[in-house]
């Protein structure tokens, strides 16, 4: 099976927001407003065909598929 092609600044974003677990605080640190960061983790996630980071209110945590793309990410 092929891997996708996968844009880095989606990835630099994914590692950002893996890093912080917090959508203001990556944004902030991406110095991108708070929607615009969550439109490339959306549009990352449905290239990779899975959800990367489980959202609840007051709460951001990697899902099994975000740990996994995480140290490749990194690499990237």
């Amino acid at each position: 099976m092929e891997r996708p092609e996968l844009p880095l600044p989606q990835l630099h974003a994914f590692v950002v927001l893996a890093e912080e677990l917090h959508f203001g605080h990556a944004a902030a640190r991406l110095g991108i407003a708070q929607p615009p960061l969550s439109q490339q983790i959306r549009r990352l996630e449905d290239k990779v065909g899975h959800a990367l980071f489980s959202r609840e209110p007051g709460r951001v945590t990697l899902t099994p598929a975000g740990r996994e793309l995480l140290p490749a990410a990194r690499r990237a």
